[in-house]
């Protein structure tokens, strides 16, 4: 080394030419988490964190050494080697720091969520199937796999399903379940804590054979910490490992994800759950019941069924409060006790919710037609409408936006995210939006 410099000076100027040349995926991944330590004549250290060293240590011989020697001649005009270093275990100053820290478990799984217990229907048929795929062979098929759609729709249940079936034919794996908010809080708490919990952090979550990590949305406009999750999804996905995500719509269609998360998230497979048909919904009153030991007549399960098509959750709680009026207040098990608990909930009344409502309402609110909400006009007013009843169809059914494009002219599914996306902004920002499109869900569901 000829030219006076040092480490840091080096270190940052070689990694501007390493971005420009690798790009931020790479560079994030294999760069930005080494540490220049000491440097000399014809060498420097560069420290390599515990939990990635042999991932980084790997690539760094195969396809970046090289490059360093030559950025490090045109900057310090002289030849540099880089020797990486894992870094030393933490110390026990730090151990102190972060022995009270209250990351969620490792495992935290509900033992009944597992295969047998989830009834298949054909709203989730096909995110059953992959589900079962993923647990056979984590981290060879399907990787990353995310479940999406509805709340109480079953996402959490099948997700957890895949951890329970994997922890019985792979006892050893290390299996993590966590809420986006849950890792959002130990990644805070560890900033909190210090340098050595953070190294507690990353090892919690990139050491892992199985991640599960609920309700993504959860992180919309969080830029902090959909960076780390970008680096603990690089780590795990890099080493074979699988992770299973939950969100309540796809990555494209949440509000500020980045970018570079949903291109990560399309290269493994996403597949939606619908809300139960008829016949599901009978089957998981009659699972319920079986499981309860109540003997229930089948036309006082199709009465509950039919009147309960929201989500399973719902369908659920009231089996329940009808199980107790049985149990508790010995009630027979007929259609007349069903009847007074739907009644109670204010269920056997309203309207079933299809497009042709959605449309019908928004249309009677606009002053136009339904015809016109299928047309090709671009006046104001209309354009307004028509997204309203778009957003309305996106999140009162479960049809897919494909067939909401179809239902309004033959529009392509492009144009109806792009409504969805449009009014979400603004009920977002706008209260009197929020106000009219409440007003307009409760008409669609109990009529004026």
């Amino acid at each position: 080394m000829t030219k006076p410099i040092t480490k840091e000076e080096l270190w940052n100027q070689v990694k501007a030419k390493f971005y420009q040349e690798i790009g931020p995926v790479s560079f994030d991944t294999y760069i930005e988490p080494l540490v220049p330590v000491t440097l000399t004549e014809s060498s420097i250290i560069l420290e390599v964190p515990v939990d990635e060293s042999i991932d980084i240590i790997d690539n760094w011989n195969k396809s970046y050494a090289m490059s360093f020697v030559q950025y490090a001649m045109e900057i310090a005009e002289g030849f540099i080697k880089p020797e990486l270093r894992i870094a030393e275990a933490i110390q026990k100053s730090t151990l102190i720091q972060t022995e009270n820290l209250t990351f969620t478990r490792e495992s935290d799984l509900n033992e009944n969520f597992t295969f047998d217990k989830f009834v298949v229907g054909t709203g989730n048929e096909n995110a059953y199937a992959i589900a079962r795929a993923v647990a056979e062979d984590p981290g060879r098929v399907y990787n990353p796999y995310l479940i999406y759609g509805g709340v109480g729709l079953g996402k959490t249940h099948l997700m957890q399903a895949i951890g329970n079936a994997y922890s019985k034919t792979t006892p050893s794996a290390r299996i993590k379940y966590a809420t986006a908010e849950d890792f959002l809080n130990d990644f805070t708490e560890s900033l909190r804590a210090g340098e050595g919990a953070t190294a507690v952090f990353k090892k919690e979550y990139r050491t892992v054979d199985l991640l599960l990590i609920d309700d993504i949305q959860f992180w919309s406009g969080k830029e902090k910490v959909q960076e780390e999750f970008f680096n603990t999804f690089n780590v795990l996905t890099k080493t074979g490992k699988q992770i299973i995500m939950t969100s309540d719509k796809l990555p494209t269609e949440i509000v500020d994800l980045q970018s570079r998360l949903t291109s990560r998230f399309e290269a493994g497979i996403s597949m939606d759950i619908q809300k139960p048909d008829l016949p599901t919904r009978v089957a998981i009153l009659k699972n319920l019941a079986e499981t309860d030991n109540l003997d229930i007549p089948n036309d006082v399960l199709e009465l509950i069924a039919d009147k309960i098509d929201s989500n399973i959750r719902t369908l659920e709680g009231t089996f329940h409060r009808f199980e107790a009026m049985l149990r508790y207040r010995n009630k027979p098990a007929t259609k007349e006790t069903a009847q007074k608990i739907l009644g109670d909930l204010n269920i056997n009344q309203g309207f079933k919710i299809t497009v042709g409502r959605i449309q019908q309402v928004v249309a009677d609110y606009y002053m136009q037609t339904i015809d016109d909400l299928k047309s090709t006009s671009r006046k104001k007013d209309l354009v307004t409408a028509r997204h309203v009843a778009m957003y309305l169809t996106r999140t009162l059914t479960n049809e897919s936006l494909p067939d909401i494009g179809r239902s309004f002219g033959g529009r392509d599914h492009s144009s109806v995210l792009h409504a969805t996306n449009k009014i979400t902004e603004k009920a977002e920002s706008d209260a009197r939006t929020k106000e009219m499109l409440e007003a307009l869900t409760d008409e669609i569901k109990n009529g004026k």
